[in-house]
Parts: structure tokens; sequence; C-alpha cells
């Protein structure tokens, strides 16, 4: 006779019996520890394309780079929906979101990096869009101005990221070959739509004195503290429209793209920074709390445009 049910043996593992005990996509929750089944088999008479039994892929994955930017984040999403926490066996936390009034249920994870730069921002966003499959990746924090349209406490919706550290080293000198990375048409529809309801530059309503505007952004590994610097120089003349550098939105614009011959992977992300400084010898943290705080909103005030 055959049973089912599940056997907990005390020793952090759990047993599950009968091939009808989980479905497809199910995660078993034990002492904090998230684990993923074996996937059921397939049946002889399935096919590649049949993902009728798939897990439903969710609405947005958001990255942060610094706690203060991650608190800033929970914070804002704490006050738009109900809130779980799933954790990796490796030990990565993801904080679920979900909003089921008004309109269609709408679902965020979130994750911090394990550090900052491009190559942990773009592990982390390999690593989210496994477990959740987002339609939409973010990359939501701060950032430094190198334009004076961008101030203290702004924020800058980033509709193209121009990777600014791809060069050639010669003897007469380095030769820069910046990449650029541009939202897709249905993101950009959305950014529109959000600046159309709410006007352009956005006065931020609980931040007296700062606004939300978009434009491109740099994005390297290298921190700018100096105005002087070579790499604001070449921004400059790429676009003179750049209005802010960071350090990880190319590498999520890279690992997205990367991504994208897996089956059903979503090409659509977005780069939201408060700034926090001016890229200069005065940068310091002073300001890091306000530009994370103001980013974290204008991208909850995204979604409904987003989603």
């Amino acid at each position: 006779m055959s049973n089912y049910g599940i056997e907990n043996s005390g020793s952090g593992n759990v047993t599950v019996n009968g091939a009808v005990a989980m479905g497809k996509g199910t995660r078993v929750t034990q002492h904090g520890v998230t684990a993923s089944p074996a996937p059921a088999p397939t049946p002889a008479t399935a096919t590649p394309q049949d993902t009728s039994q798939a897990a439903p892929a969710w609405d947005v994955g958001i990255v942060t780079v610094l706690s203060v930017e991650t608190r800033a984040v929970l914070d804002e999403l704490s006050k738009w929906g109900s809130h779980a926490e799933a954790r990796t066996r490796q030990g990565t936390v993801f904080h679920e979101f979900t909003r089921e009034h008004p309109g269609p249920t709408v679902r965020v994870a979130v994750t911090q990096s394990l550090l900052p730069g491009q190559h942990s921002a773009g592990s982390t966003v390999d690593e989210l869009r496994r477990e959740y499959a987002p339609r939409l990746t973010a990359l939501v924090g701060i950032a430094g101005s190198i334009h004076p349209d961008a101030r203290l406490g702004d924020v800058v919706v980033a509709q193209e990221v121009i990777h600014y550290e791809p060069r050639k080293v010669t003897q007469d000198g380095v030769l820069r070959r910046g990449r650029g990375h541009t939202v897709t048409a249905g993101v950009q529809h959305a950014v529109n739509g959000f600046f159309t309801a709410h006007g352009e530059p956005w006065p931020l309503p609980h931040s007296p004195g700062h606004r939300a505007l978009r434009g491109p952004i740099g994005s390297g590994e290298a921190v700018l503290a100096d105005v002087r610097a070579d790499e604001r120089r070449y921004l400059r003349e790429y676009n003179e429209k750049i209005l802010a550098v960071e350090t990880e939105g190319a590498g999520l614009a890279t690992a997205v793209h990367a991504s994208l011959g897996g089956s059903g992977a979503a090409q659509a992300w977005l780069v939201v920074r408060g700034i926090s400084d001016a890229a200069d010898s005065y940068k310091d943290d002073s300001h890091h709390e306000i530009a994370a705080r103001n980013a974290a909103v204008v991208f909850v005030s995204l979604l409904p445009h987003l989603t």
C-alpha cells in the first residue's frame, strides 16, 4: 500500500512521499531554509514547448547593493503590499511582496547583491531570475551626479546606461570603447506614461525641493570622486546629457541580455538612482539615506505603469 505525506527526520531534511504531495514549482521552507523539490518526471507525451504547469513568473525583481538602499526599498514596499521572506540553502535572502488589491495581483521580489560592482550585480541578477523569472528586473539605489540638472536628493530614471569601462591601452594613451544599453520600448512607454501623469520633472511630494527626472547614466567599476576624472570628460563627450554615474547598472543590463537564450526570458530592465553626491572630492555618505529613500519612493510610484 502506498503512503502519502511529509516526514521530518529532525535532521533538517524534509521527505515528501507520494507523487501528488507537491506541485511543480512548489517550495518547502524548513527553519527558514527554502528548498526546491526535484522536478516531476516529464510525461512521455510532453514536448519542450509544454509549459502549462510552469510556475508563473513574478512581475518585478529588484536588486539593491547597499544596506541603506535595501532598507529604503523594503520600507516603501511594506506600505505597498504584504511581505514574506525566503532564504536559499546558500543563504541568499529574498523579500517577497504581494499586492492583491486594487486591480490584478502584482508580485515583487527583492534581494541585495553580495558586494558592490558590476560582477556581483550580474551574479545577483542571474540568481534572482533563476528563482523568480521576473518580467522586469530593476536596480534601485544611489548614484553620483555629473550634470547640473541632477541635484542632491533628486532621482534619475535611467533610459540608457553607458558602460564606460571598456577600453584599449596603447603607447599613445587610452582609447575608450563605451557600450550603450537602452531600455526596451515597453519600459520606455511605461516611463513616458509615468511622467505624463506626474509631470516632468516630478516634484517629489514627500521630499520638498527634490525631483524625479529621466536621462542616461554612466556605469563602471571606478567610483568617481574627482571633477577632473578622465571618465567624466569621456562621458561628457559621449553624451552631454548623461546625468549621473554608478557602479552596477551595466552589470544588470548585461546579465539580463545574456540570459535571453532561456525559454520565456524577459528582457525588460530599469535603473532608478537617487543622487547622493556630486562625484567630486566632497563625496561622502551624508546624503545616502535621503537619496535611497527618494529612489525607492519613485520606483514604487512607477510600479502601476510597469506592471
